[in-house]
Protein backbone atom coordinates (compact mmCIF):
# COMPACT_ATOMS: atom_id res chain seq x y z
CA UNK A 1 0.00 0.00 0.00
CA UNK A 2 3.06 2.36 0.31
CA UNK A 3 2.06 2.77 -2.96
CA UNK A 4 -0.88 4.65 -2.55
CA UNK A 5 0.92 7.00 -0.37
CA UNK A 6 3.47 7.38 -2.75
CA UNK A 7 1.10 8.33 -5.73
CA UNK A 8 -0.63 11.01 -3.80
CA UNK A 9 2.20 12.76 -2.51
CA UNK A 10 3.68 12.53 -6.04
CA UNK A 11 1.11 15.02 -6.87
CA UNK A 12 -1.17 16.01 -4.31
CA UNK A 13 -2.16 18.29 -0.74
CA UNK A 14 -5.89 19.13 2.78
CA UNK A 15 -6.96 21.95 5.14
CA UNK A 16 -6.54 25.52 5.98
CA UNK A 17 -8.91 28.12 6.18
CA UNK A 18 -11.62 29.07 3.21
CA UNK A 19 -12.59 32.58 1.41
CA UNK A 20 -11.17 35.90 1.07
CA UNK A 21 -9.24 37.96 -1.33
CA UNK A 22 -6.20 37.21 -3.44
CA UNK A 23 -3.74 35.22 -1.65
CA UNK A 24 -0.04 36.45 -1.80
CA UNK A 25 2.83 33.92 -2.60
CA UNK A 26 3.75 32.90 0.77
CA UNK A 27 0.22 32.43 2.37
CA UNK A 28 -0.65 30.51 -0.78
CA UNK A 29 2.50 28.52 -0.09
CA UNK A 30 1.32 28.27 3.39
CA UNK A 31 -2.30 26.73 2.50
CA UNK A 32 -0.83 24.10 0.22
CA UNK A 33 1.69 23.25 2.87
CA UNK A 34 -1.08 22.71 5.19
CA UNK A 35 -3.32 20.84 2.81
CA UNK A 36 -0.15 18.47 2.09
CA UNK A 37 0.53 17.64 5.56
CA UNK A 38 -3.44 16.65 6.30
CA UNK A 39 -3.18 14.48 3.18
CA UNK A 40 0.27 12.74 4.30
CA UNK A 41 -1.36 12.17 8.07
CA UNK A 42 -4.58 10.19 6.52
CA UNK A 43 -2.56 8.36 3.97
CA UNK A 44 0.17 7.65 6.31
CA UNK A 45 -1.34 4.02 7.68
CA UNK A 46 -1.15 3.35 3.97
CA UNK A 47 2.37 3.31 3.72
CA UNK A 48 2.48 0.10 5.84
CA UNK A 49 0.90 -2.91 5.34
CA UNK A 50 -2.72 -3.28 6.61
CA UNK A 51 -3.57 -5.94 8.96
CA UNK A 52 -7.10 -6.69 6.86
CA UNK A 53 -8.75 -5.53 3.47
CA UNK A 54 -11.20 -4.33 6.08
CA UNK A 55 -8.85 -2.04 7.52
CA UNK A 56 -7.36 -0.92 4.09
CA UNK A 57 -10.63 0.20 3.16
CA UNK A 58 -11.20 2.07 6.31
CA UNK A 59 -8.15 4.05 5.47
CA UNK A 60 -9.20 4.50 2.33
CA UNK A 61 -12.38 6.15 3.36
CA UNK A 62 -10.70 8.46 5.22
CA UNK A 63 -8.01 8.92 2.84
CA UNK A 64 -10.50 9.80 0.08
CA UNK A 65 -12.24 12.21 2.75
CA UNK A 66 -9.14 14.03 3.07
CA UNK A 67 -8.68 14.39 -0.70
CA UNK A 68 -12.09 16.14 -1.37
CA UNK A 69 -11.32 18.80 2.02
CA UNK A 70 -8.20 19.66 0.32
CA UNK A 71 -9.41 19.86 -2.79
CA UNK A 72 -12.39 22.37 -1.43
CA UNK A 73 -9.91 23.96 0.45
CA UNK A 74 -7.73 24.70 -2.77
CA UNK A 75 -10.64 25.68 -4.67
CA UNK A 76 -12.04 28.57 -2.00
CA UNK A 77 -8.84 29.90 -2.01
CA UNK A 78 -7.74 32.41 -4.90
CA UNK A 79 -4.42 31.87 -5.76
CA UNK A 80 -2.05 34.24 -6.81
CA UNK A 81 -2.86 34.85 -10.34
CA UNK A 82 0.58 33.10 -11.96
CA UNK A 83 -0.50 29.82 -10.63
CA UNK A 84 -4.63 29.89 -10.96
CA UNK A 85 -4.85 27.29 -13.97
CA UNK A 86 -2.37 25.09 -12.08
CA UNK A 87 -4.36 25.62 -9.00
CA UNK A 88 -7.58 24.58 -10.60
CA UNK A 89 -5.91 21.93 -12.45
CA UNK A 90 -4.50 20.49 -8.85
CA UNK A 91 -8.16 20.85 -7.59
CA UNK A 92 -9.63 19.03 -10.51
CA UNK A 93 -6.96 16.21 -9.98
CA UNK A 94 -7.20 15.81 -6.13
CA UNK A 95 -11.18 14.97 -6.74
CA UNK A 96 -11.06 12.48 -8.98
CA UNK A 97 -7.75 11.00 -7.33
CA UNK A 98 -10.90 11.15 -4.45
CA UNK A 99 -13.06 9.09 -7.14
CA UNK A 100 -10.29 6.86 -8.78
CA UNK A 101 -9.73 5.43 -5.17
CA UNK A 102 -13.22 4.04 -5.02
CA UNK A 103 -12.51 1.03 -6.59
CA UNK A 104 -9.53 0.31 -4.32
CA UNK A 105 -11.36 1.34 -1.40
CA UNK A 106 -14.68 -1.12 -3.04
CA UNK A 107 -12.29 -4.06 -3.68
CA UNK A 108 -11.00 -4.05 -0.31
CA UNK A 109 -14.21 -3.49 1.46
CA UNK A 110 -15.57 -6.33 -0.61
CA UNK A 111 -11.74 -8.32 0.48
CA UNK A 112 -11.08 -9.61 -3.02
CA UNK A 113 -7.23 -9.40 -3.08
CA UNK A 114 -7.58 -10.02 -7.16
CA UNK A 115 -9.54 -6.67 -7.16
CA UNK A 116 -7.56 -4.95 -4.85
CA UNK A 117 -4.11 -5.54 -7.57
CA UNK A 118 -6.34 -4.47 -10.28
CA UNK A 119 -7.20 -1.18 -8.56
CA UNK A 120 -3.91 -0.86 -7.58
CA UNK A 121 -2.55 -1.34 -11.54
CA UNK A 122 -5.29 1.56 -12.76
CA UNK A 123 -4.09 3.97 -10.44
CA UNK A 124 -0.60 3.89 -11.45
CA UNK A 125 -2.12 4.95 -14.96
CA UNK A 126 -4.15 7.82 -13.47
CA UNK A 127 -4.48 10.78 -15.63
CA UNK A 128 -5.68 12.55 -12.30
CA UNK A 129 -1.91 12.09 -10.64
CA UNK A 130 -0.39 13.05 -13.84
CA UNK A 131 -2.29 16.05 -14.15
CA UNK A 132 -1.97 17.22 -10.70
CA UNK A 133 1.96 16.81 -11.10
CA UNK A 134 1.83 18.75 -14.20
CA UNK A 135 0.15 21.12 -12.27
CA UNK A 136 2.63 21.22 -9.53
CA UNK A 137 5.47 20.76 -11.28
CA UNK A 138 4.57 24.26 -13.32
CA UNK A 139 4.33 25.83 -9.73
CA UNK A 140 7.47 24.77 -8.74
CA UNK A 141 8.98 26.24 -12.29
CA UNK A 142 7.21 29.61 -11.27
CA UNK A 143 9.18 29.43 -7.82
CA UNK A 144 6.67 28.54 -5.56
CA UNK A 145 7.67 25.81 -2.65
CA UNK A 146 4.87 23.39 -2.18
CA UNK A 147 5.70 21.37 1.00
CA UNK A 148 4.13 17.72 0.08
CA UNK A 149 2.80 18.90 -3.28
CA UNK A 150 4.71 18.02 -6.10
CA UNK A 151 7.23 15.26 -4.76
Amino acid sequence: MGLVLALVAAGCGGGGGGGGGRLSKSAYEHRLGSDSQAIRNAFRPLSQQPSSLAELASDLKVAQQKLRAAADDLDRATPPKDVEKDNDTLVTGLRKLAAELESLRSAAAKKNPQLVQKALADLRGSRALVDARRATDDMKKKGYKLGGFGG
